[in-house]
């Protein structure tokens, strides 16, 4: 992968990758619930664009509603060789009015062994005026399709299951991610960790969640998605799950993360953001004189 340092995202502060290279950790379905979530909660604005880079297409099947059947003429990978434009590349959905995508295709992976360079930063930037907030939902794994979502993002939301290698994966995305802000992204900042599917009456999720805290103090977002059929129901009717069961426990608990934990947190960073980037252009301006 080419090197290169990288002005990242929209510089609005609002392009979000989600990630975790453990498949099953509640990934998408955090992804398209934030994307349906901030339409709904934040005063940004109402519009949100999801961006599937997974080549599984998992968000691009709940979003379009589709299970099977070709895939979408036009999707990321077409305007990521430069195929079509990025406008072009948007999709509208089924899952909500304000929420649009970029599709996956499977044919994506043939870009896993590819180094894209900047392209990926180049569609953010070519979309952030266009939407509030842009969700790039990732590939469970930490490659080349991963690391250029990072270096597109400003920030990063890891969505991660109490078990026994929760700790071990979040150290390697944490290494990833300081890569990426060294070489590539230096605006890139970690949201925080999600923890899913909570169960709290097992020991060894109460153990790992202690040793979590312990490991990761800061990091980890104060609220917890716990286990919930309506969660798992709500993508295969093709629904966030605000608009599934607004009133059950998953909608809730999203709801509150989003709208006391996460927005809290951008908002606090977005502040930090401006103090260096003000105190950047003043070292810019001495420099000169």
């Amino acid at each position: 992968m080419l090197w290169f340092v990288s002005q990242g995202g929209s510089r609005m502060g609002n392009v979000i990758a989600i990630v975790n290279h453990k498949g099953g950790t509640g990934k998408t379905t955090t992804a398209l619930n934030l994307a349906a979530g901030l339409t709904r909660y934040s005063d940004i604005t109402s519009s949100c664009l999801v961006i599937d880079m997974d080549p599984h297409c998992c968000a691009t099947t709940t979003l379009l509603g589709k299970l099977g059947g070709e895939p979408p003429a036009r999707s990321i990978f077409d305007v990521l060789r430069r195929a079509i434009t990025p406008h072009d590349g948007i999709t509208s959905t089924v899952y909500d009015e304000n929420v649009d995508i970029i599709p996956s295709n499977p044919s994506l992976e043939s870009m896993a062994r590819t180094q894209l360079t900047d392209r990926l930063v180049k569609v953010t930037q070519s979309l952030a005026t266009a939407y509030g907030w842009i969700i790039i939902d990732t590939p469970p794994n930490l490659g080349v399709l991963t690391q250029n979502a990072l270096v597109a993002a400003d920030y990063v939301v890891i969505p991660s299951q109490c078990t026994g290698l929760a700790i071990s994966s979040m150290y390697q995305i944490k290494e990833l991610i300081e890569r990426i802000q060294e070489r590539q992204n230096i605006w890139l900042q970690t949201l925080g960790v999600l923890v899913t599917m909570k169960d709290g009456r097992t020991d060894l999720q109460k153990d790992v969640l202690k040793e979590m805290k312990s490991q990761f103090k800061g990091d980890i977002f104060k609220t917890m998605i716990t286990n919930n059929i309506k969660i798992e129901e709500a993508p295969s009717h093709f629904n966030s799950i605000f608009s599934y069961d607004s009133g059950c426990l998953g909608a809730s608990l999203y709801r509150d993360w989003i709208k006391n934990d996460f927005l809290k947190k951008h908002k606090l960073l977005e502040k930090k953001k401006g103090e260096k980037l003000e105190e950047l252009n003043a070292a810019n301006l001495q420099a000169q004189d």
